[in-house]
């Protein structure tokens, strides 16, 4: 669970604003999961949520969303043997689009994890995370622009639990 929870920290903290992904290549996978989470935030909903934060103490969400123009999540969890890696391959296939660049890729047994950004000019303009394991799979790809600094917010936020990051 702490190495999801750092690879979604990275993923929130890098720059983007390219244009999304189309997730939707997934919903063939989602449909053979026993759970799934999908999150689906556009320019318009994180400023709302920025603007709902503003008047707190912590300020966390109006820091880290200032420049984001959208984040996008989708999170499966599958019995034991019901999705493999190659199950990606129509979704993984969009990334050889242009400007799109495998940035990590860390196999181990049965996990595997990817960060692609997408480089415009010179200039990371978006971000898409892959996390696979046996049993679950997680991508996010987030849009706009955000830097390391605003992962302070994210532990007023609560995401830093249990004795995890510091």
């Amino acid at each position: 669970m702490r190495k999801l929870m750092f690879v979604v920290l990275m993923a929130i903290a890098v720059s983007a604003h390219a244009q999304q992904i189309d997730l939707k290549v997934l919903d063939t996978i989602g449909a053979k999961a026993k759970g799934s989470t999908e999150i689906g935030m556009d320019e318009a909903s994180l400023k709302a949520a920025a603007s709902a934060d503003k008047g707190t103490k912590s300020g966390g969400v109006a820091t880290m969303t200032e420049g984001m123009k959208g984040f996008y999540l989708r999170s499966y969890e599958f019995n034991k043997g019901e999705f493999k890696w190659d199950d990606l391959k129509p979704f993984t296939d969009l990334l050889k689009a242009p400007n799109w660049v495998r940035f990590l890729k860390s196999k181990e047994q049965n996990e595997q994890t990817e960060i692609w950004w997408h480089i415009t000019n010179g200039q990371t303009d978006g971000m898409l995370l892959i996390s696979a394991e046996e049993k679950e799979l997680t991508v996010i790809n987030a849009i706009g622009t955000s830097n390391l600094s605003d992962l302070s917010g994210l532990k007023n936020m609560g995401l830093f639990l249990n004795g995890g990051f510091k």
